[in-house]
C-alpha cells in the first residue's frame, strides 16, 4: 500500500482561509461568529468545541452555546499543532487500513480500529474531524484524540462507500492521492 508523504494540518489551512478573521485584540461583533458557524468544515468543529467547554474542558466551562470567535480558532489551531507525548501514543488507539479522506467538506480519518476504550476491536471508523496526520511518525490526531497509524489503505475509501457508511461525495484528502 502507498502512503501519503506530507504531514498535514488541514484545519491550519481553513482557518488562515477564512476572511477578516479579527486580531485577537479586536472585539467580534458576530461576523466571524457566522463565518465559523455557517462554514461546512468549522462547524461540526464548533460543536466538538462547545461540547468541551459544557463539560469544562480546554474550551472554558460555559454550556450557553455562545462562543469568542478568537478563542474557538485559538483552541482549533493549538489543537493542530499539537504533538503526542510517549504516552500519548502508548495508550493510543490503532488505526489500521486507513485512509485520509474529505467528506462534506471535514477532513477525517477512516480505518478499522483496535485498542479504542469506547469502540469494539476491529470496528470500520470514520474519526471526529482529523487536526493533525503524520504518516512518517505513524501518528495522526483528530479533534478527540491521538491515533497511532497502522497500515496505509486508499481503497478503504471505496469498500466503506460500497458498504453506504461513507457518502459517495466522499474523496481522498489531498495528501492521500497518489496523484
Amino acid at each position: 500500500m502507498t502512503k501519503p508523504k506530507l504531514a498535514l494540518q488541514p484545519y491550519l489551512e481553513i482557518i488562515a482561509g477564512l476572511p477578516d478573521v479579527n486580531p485577537p485584540w479586536m472585539l467580534d461583533l458576530g461576523s466571524t461568529q457566522q463565518r465559523i458557524r455557517e462554514h461546512p468544515a468549522l462547524a461540526p468543529l464548533l460543536q466538538t468545541y462547545l461540547a468541551d467547554r459544557a463539560l469544562g474542558g480546554q474550551g472554558g466551562s460555559i454550556g450557553d452555546g455562545r462562543f469568542d470567535s478568537n478563542s474557538f480558532l485559538t483552541w482549533a489551531a493549538d489543537l493542530s499543532r499539537l504533538s503526542p507525548s510517549i504516552d500519548d501514543l502508548e495508550t493510543a488507539p490503532l488505526l489500521g487500513s486507513w485512509c485520509a479522506i474529505v467528506e462534506d467538506e471535514v477532513p477525517l480519518l477512516v480505518g478499522r480500529v483496535s485498542g479504542h476504550p469506547h469502540l469494539r476491536e476491529g470496528a470500520r471508523v470514520r474519526t471526529s474531524p482529523l487536526m493533525s496526520l503524520r504518516p512518517n511518525e505513524r501518528w495522526a490526531r483528530s479533534c478527540n484524540r491521538f491515533y497511532r497509524l497502522g497500515s496505509h489503505d486508499p481503497s478503504f475509501l471505496t469498500t466503506l462507500q460500497e458498504d453506504g457508511r461513507i457518502t459517495a461525495s466522499a474523496k481522498l484528502l489531498r495528501a492521500d492521492r497518489s496523484s
